[in-house]
């Protein structure tokens, strides 16, 4: 087999393995839930390996959740938050989960005032919370569970913060902090009543070009681009 096509065979080899891995990390494909709960919709959250499923019942006003975080371990906290006043930690309304030293599952409410950590403590929210509990499961995925009651004006349109740091004892301590990184662009808006989110967008992957492929250092930047695209979040389908 001639380098060319012993290289063609590799890079569709890694190309079906980082499909197979978008596709699968995708919230509308997973079905794991341990209470086997179902939700009508979901949303891929763009970093932190983070994920929000939910059920909206307008003529209650109240929408069950479940926020998933995988890659994770037990020395970690996470949480999830809406934030009517703004866009980032400030005024966020959070829902705060970790296993303690005992291995047993703590979730609890906390509004945020501030951006230190120390201020991440139990209170209640300016909307109801229900149901709340957490899940920690296969060593590497943690879950928050909860029913929110929330105004009409907080069923579109709202701030959503997501989070995750490391733990001193029983105590969430600070998450990183650098410009730029995961933790510090984890902000985006949220509707609920978006039935579209549960329908995620095609992404055709172009193929590369023979004449391109015997170039081998081409060959690599083109896999670690097409990685860091596919690890991103943005494909749902790939066109291999």
């Amino acid at each position: 087999m001639g380098k060319t096509s012993t290289t063609l065979l590799l890079f569709s080899c890694v190309l079906f393995s980082l499909c197979a891995s978008s596709f699968a990390q995708t919230c509308r494909s997973y079905t794991g839930f341990s209470n086997n709960k179902v939700y009508s919709s979901c949303q891929d959250l763009p970093v932190l390996n983070s994920f929000l499923h939910w059920t909206y019942d307008q003529s209650t006003s109240k929408v069950d959740i479940a926020y998933r975080v995988t890659g994770t371990t037990s020395a970690k906290w996470i949480s999830w938050a809406l934030n009517p006043t703004g866009q980032g930690m400030v005024g966020a309304q959070a829902l705060v989960a970790f296993q303690n030293t005992s291995g047993v599952m703590h979730a609890y409410t906390s509004p945020v005032p501030g951006y230190t950590i120390s201020t991440l403590t139990e209170g209640s929210l300016s909307f109801a919370v229900s149901n709340l509990s957490a899940t920690f499961v296969n060593g590497n995925e943690m879950s928050i569970f909860a029913t929110l009651t929330l105004s009409s004006s907080m069923t579109t349109t709202v701030n959503q913060v997501w989070q995750e740091g490391p733990l001193s004892g029983n105590s969430p301590i600070s998450h990183v902090t650098t410009a730029g990184s995961s933790n510090m662009i984890s902000t985006n808006t949220l509707n609920f009543l978006d039935a579209t989110a549960t329908t995620p967008s095609a992404v055709i992957i172009p193929r590369l070009r023979k004449k391109n492929v015997s170039d081998s250092s081409l060959f690599r930047s083109k896999v670690i681009d097409l990685h860091k695209f596919l690890s991103f979040g943005l494909s749902t389908y790939c066109y291999c």
